[in-house]
């Protein structure tokens, strides 16, 4: 309707003129050169406005064919950019479909029409890893490098390369340089962290530590805990080393292995491994008062079979009565606990009182037992009973029952399983991975005795199979002939195989640098 209104009031307007005109008619008169043109006024108008046209036109003519040749490559180049992201877009869909022969047809062209390196070079080099072409893959991170604004995604790429390839070095190597390149970086943090520790590097893994809380990447606790097992593991070199020097030698090393370690106590009390290799070195230098202390506060917390052996060898020529004397000050800070009812059986063995080695399992082998009783508490009753009563047979039971018993709580993980604690998972590579838990096989056992309780006797002839130790005397060269035969690599720092963008420092949680 409004534009029915506009044209008719134009129309109007222009016949308003018209009409005005043709009521006012005049001569044009123009000398030009001698010659002198007359006219009627609007067939001089019109006149003029025709020769206006006529430049006009000519003038849009001459400026279109002088811009020709630019517009036709700008529509060329528009058209090759489609096509460019077209095949980008489908190499894309190919890589994620694992199509790795229409990957690869997609990135060369998408690399032919477009003039985005970060762009093609990901996707040839994802294609190159779909069809397994690895030296392809490397070559294209390697080509990243060379333009600042590539350089970090080439890096995470050839990271992801070396650690498939079990290169720790190299992976090392290129986590370090993406970790300079931008410190606000997760994944680089931890990759770096993880591979220090995995090769033992503790002054290095501390060093890392510290630039990671600098960074804001980990929360406090997490700090804290991840540098009182690093401080632990550098007070058992210390402690090892100090083993084979004598004179002021050994004992500057034992005074440097109990500062590292009463410094992790300060910062994890509730640690059990750092607790007790603190205490013993406090015994060694000759603390042992504030290293029983330690120990007594530690029990109150969480009773742990390292802080009782440590505990009963802490005053060295002690007699057997004064053992189980101190067993049972020990024992009293948290007396219901199944370890200070352990240490107490421990404690009366020594000095050969059966009755008490006895009475403090009672609540697991006695008469009136209401707990069942682990291997340990089995090993201990037979002891108890070849030593008082010299019954073999009734050893030998309890032997024999401490198969069909459950396994008492060891430091467990990825396929590794002792009672000596490690600040790295031998098998994985892991750092800080062990927990303190009964075996997995114990647990599978209890969980199918508990779904089958109506059948209690097919329960009590399960018997759990036996699984081996494994030792911290695991070196690394076992641990690269493992990796090497087909088993895990000896380092797994957790990150995607995809080299995408990386992590935004907001998506990292919040931590502080104060311990």
């Amino acid at each position: 309707m409004l534009r029915a209104l506009y044209t008719f009031l134009i129309v109007a307007i222009l016949s308003g003129i018209a009409i005005w005109l043709a009521d006012n008619p005049g001569d044009l008169t123009m000398h030009w050169r001698g010659y002198e043109i007359r006219t009627s006024f609007v067939v001089g108008v019109g006149a003029m406005a025709l020769a206006a046209f006529l430049v006009l036109l000519i003038y849009r003519i001459v400026v279109s064919f002088i811009e020709t040749p630019a517009s036709v490559s700008a529509y060329l180049e528009k058209r090759r950019q489609q096509k460019g992201f077209l095949a980008l877009s489908r190499g894309m869909v190919a890589v994620a479909a694992g199509d790795a022969s229409d990957a690869k047809r997609y990135a060369a062209q998408a690399h032919k029409l477009l003039d985005a390196p970060p762009l093609t070079l990901l996707l040839a080099a994802q294609a190159a890893q779909l069809e397994g072409d690895e030296a392809a893959a490397t070559k294209y991170f390697e080509q990243m490098l060379a333009a600042p604004e590539t350089e970090f995604l080439g890096l995470r790429g050839l990271f992801i390369q070396a650690r498939r390839a079990g290169d720790r070095d190299g992976a090392l190597a290129h986590a370090r340089r993406a970790f300079d390149l931008r410190p606000q970086t997760p994944w680089a943090a931890q990759a770096v962290f993880e591979i220090e520790a995995a090769e033992e590097d503790w002054d290095g893994a501390l060093k890392t530590l510290d630039r990671v809380v600098s960074a804001k990447l980990i929360p406090r606790d997490e700090a804290r805990r991840r540098r009182a097992v690093l401080l632990t593991a550098q007070a058992m070199t210390a402690f090892e080393a100090a083993h084979g020097q004598v004179g002021e030698g050994r004992t500057g090393a034992l005074d440097k292995a109990a500062k590292l370690a009463l410094e992790a106590v300060s910062l994890e009390p509730r640690f059990p491994p750092a607790v007790a290799l603190a205490a013993r070195l406090c015994g060694e230098t000759g603390r042992a008062r504030k290293g029983m202390k330690l120990i007594e506060d530690a029990w109150t917390l969480a009773p742990h079979p390292d802080l009782a052996e440590v505990w009963l060898d802490m005053i060295e020529g002690e007699s057997g009565y004064d053992r189980a004397a101190r067993a049972r000050v020990l024992a009293s800070r948290n007396i219901d606990h199944i370890e200070s009812r352990i240490l107490l059986a421990r404690g009366a063995i020594g000095a050969r009182d059966w009755a008490a080695a006895r009475e403090a399992l009672a609540p697991y082998a006695g008469p009136d037992a209401k707990e069942v009783a682990t291997q340990r508490v089995c090993e201990l009753m037979a002891e108890i009973e070849e030593g008082e009563f010299g019954d073999r047979g009734a050893s030998r039971s309890w032997l024999t029952r401490a198969l069909h018993a459950p396994e008492d709580p060891q430091w467990t993980g990825t396929g590794y399983r002792s009672s000596r604690w490690s600040p790295v998972n031998p098998v994985t590579g892991e750092f800080d991975a062990l927990e303190w838990s009964a075996p997995v096989a114990a647990l599978a056992h209890e969980a199918a005795a508990g779904q089958t309780a109506s059948e209690p006797e097919a329960v009590q002839d399960a018997v759990p199979v036996p699984q081996p130790e494994v030792g911290l005397s695991v070196t690394r060269d076992e641990q690269r002939k493992s990796a090497a035969a087909g088993e895990v690599l000896a380092f797994h720092p957790p990150l995607p195989d995809d080299p995408g963008p990386e992590e935004t420092a907001e998506e990292a949680q919040e931590g502080e640098r104060k311990w």
